[in-house]
């Protein structure tokens, strides 16, 4: 993305006052229905006693630590950073945008639902994309640490839960 591209898609939103609450709206959402399904998950497998829950807990914390060590070791700037432009949410974080936390996040815990239970980690993999397509979109991530994020998340979640 570009700076005339980013420009291009935030003026839409500025355009339209309701488009940036909606916005908003869903990326909180997104946060919400995923760190929500995840303690829906791991209450449903502790209450039936489940011993999937264990793979349940690991992967995913081994995920989001291998992609915390990786994104802080690549370093990579934020759009706002590298481009000219105002993302339409306020941040400061310097760097460490590559992968998107938010995405990996969201794309491990529907692996995690999938291995689980199909349809609801088929429902959260919608969910991943919508976060996917809604960080470039506000300007605090490039499309390529969102699809890296998914990405990074799919390996580990076939290593994880499928592999080993």
């Amino acid at each position: 993305m570009n700076e005339e591209k980013y420009r291009k898609i935030s003026d839409r939103f500025g355009e339209k006052p309701y488009r940036l609450t909606v916005l908003k709206i869903l990326n909180k959402l997104t946060v919400y229905i995923g760190y929500g399904a995840y303690a829906a998950l791991l209450i449903f497998l502790a209450v039936t006693m489940d011993i999937r829950i264990i793979r349940c807990i690991a992967v995913p914390a081994v995920t989001f630590l291998l992609a915390t060590v990786v994104r802080n070791g690549i370093n990579a700037p934020r759009p706002y950073e590298k481009l000219d432009i105002t993302p339409l949410i306020p941040k400061s974080t310097k760097g460490k945008s590559f992968p998107s936390r938010h995405t990996v996040c969201i794309a491990i815990i529907a692996a995690a639902w999938l291995y689980v239970n199909i349809p609801a980690g088929l429902a959260l993999c919608a969910v991943t994309l919508i976060t996917a397509v809604i960080r470039p979109v506000m300007g605090v991530h490039f499309p390529r640490d969102t699809i890296a994020g998914i990405i990074f998340s799919a390996v580990c979640g076939v290593i994880g839960f499928v592999l080993i």
